[in-house]
């Protein structure tokens, strides 16, 4: 097991800086996943980790030694990455032992360590085949095999499920969900995909152009977005956001004017810094589809057109227009008998809403809100 810290951490390449100020523990035996959108600087910090940049400033700590400067196959650090990378003219048993016989380890203990891997990771029949012979799924589970024989103190995995289809990514998922329970080592992964990393992280770091924008488990993060860009990458699909005026503001209940002149009061912690909030500014009113709730006409906080369903077997989504320029997005069980063009009513709990800044994203946290994990 190793713990990382990641201390004051910049990369620039040239005048392009990519990463600000990184600071990030992870801790002994976790699984963190490292998760934004493209471009948002998740590969580049997971290559700074293992040695394969060289970062601008700052400091990289495994174990509590400073290897910022260490050379990567001094680190004991091991990277799965999003291509396969085996070598196709050997056999699966070959690929996975090369790095221990480059390391001058003994033949019976490569022999062991290959078989032990190739068991947890259901190949031992494939040991004798070529890569060519292989689906993607067990070129994956070889490449995440090899690794697994170095005995790292750290797992480092970089997007290692883009490649496959829809299908064996799920497969997969699991496959790795399982490897974390079998291994004794400190592991992070990096993906796009939000369901990956809120169905196989202990914790997530949300990253976006170059800053971490929030980090927690992922039920604090679905709960607790810090701000609208967090609210909106965590949840599939992803939070409505509605424009809406503040009416009224007092005694941390804010007072919030809607669509079809409906108002919703939410209870709210404001920032001392936030005095441009009053009556008549705008902000912006956040709701997730699985919370939208279908009632009667007295009781609607929304009434829209359905302009389009989408069925999906266990669910449906069902697109609700509710003025010129705004739509909501409302997820219902598969069976819902909701058509096109339906006029629907629409309401939630105020205490499943968000409510943003209009200008700096960030989230007005709830008093009533029940804490699901820091």
């Amino acid at each position: 097991m190793a713990k990382l810290v990641l201390k004051d951490i910049n990369k620039s390449f040239g005048k392009t800086e990519v990463l600000h100020n990184i600071n990030l523990e992870v801790e002994d035996n976790e699984f963190t996943v490292f998760v934004g959108p493209s471009g948002c600087g998740k590969s580049t910090l997971l290559r700074l980790i293992a040695g394969l940049e060289d970062v601008t400033e700052g400091q990289i700590y495994i174990e509590g030694h400073d290897v910022t400067y260490v050379a990567p196959a001094k680190r004991g650090v091991a990277m799965v990455f999003q291509s396969y990378a085996l070598y196709p003219h050997m056999s699966v048993y070959d690929n996975m032992a090369f790095a221990l016989r480059r390391s001058k380890y003994g033949k019976e203990e490569i022999h062991k360590r290959v078989m032990d891997a190739a068991e947890v990771l259901q190949v031992t029949r494939l040991l004798d085949r070529k890569p060519k012979q292989l689906s993607g799924g067990q070129r994956q589970r070889v490449a995440i095999g090899r690794a697994i024989i170095r005995d790292p103190k750290l797992f480092l995995f970089d997007e290692p499920l883009s490649n496959l289809d829809a299908t064996l990514r799920i497969s997969m998922r699991m496959q790795i969900a399982k490897l974390k329970e079998k291994l004794d080592t400190t592991m992070i992964y990096v993906t796009h995909d939000q369901v990956e990393a809120m169905t196989l992280a202990d914790k997530i770091v949300v990253l976006s152009a170059g800053h971490i924008e929030q980090v927690g488990t992922p039920l604090y993060l679905y709960h607790h977005p810090v701000n609208k860009f967090v609210a909106g990458f965590i949840g599939s699909p992803k939070m409505n956001f509605i424009k809406v005026e503040i009416q009224d503001l007092k005694n941390n209940v804010v007072t919030l004017k809607l669509p079809h002149r409906k108002t919703l009061q939410l209870p709210v912690s404001l920032p001392k810094d936030m005095d441009d909030l009053k009556a008549g500014s705008m902000a912006e009113l956040g709701i997730r589809p699985e919370h939208f709730v279908e009632c009667d006409e007295k009781s609607a906080i929304f009434t829209g057109t359905v302009y389009m369903v989408e069925h999906l077997g266990s669910e449906t989504f069902i697109h609700v227009k509710i003025s010129e320029d705004q739509t909501l997005l409302m997820r219902v069980a598969g069976d819902s008998k909701i058509q096109m063009d339906d006029t629907i009513n629409l309401k939630m709990n105020p205490n499943d809403c968000h409510l943003f800044h209009p200008e700096s994203g960030i989230s007005f946290e709830r008093h009533s809100f029940i804490v699901c994990g820091k």
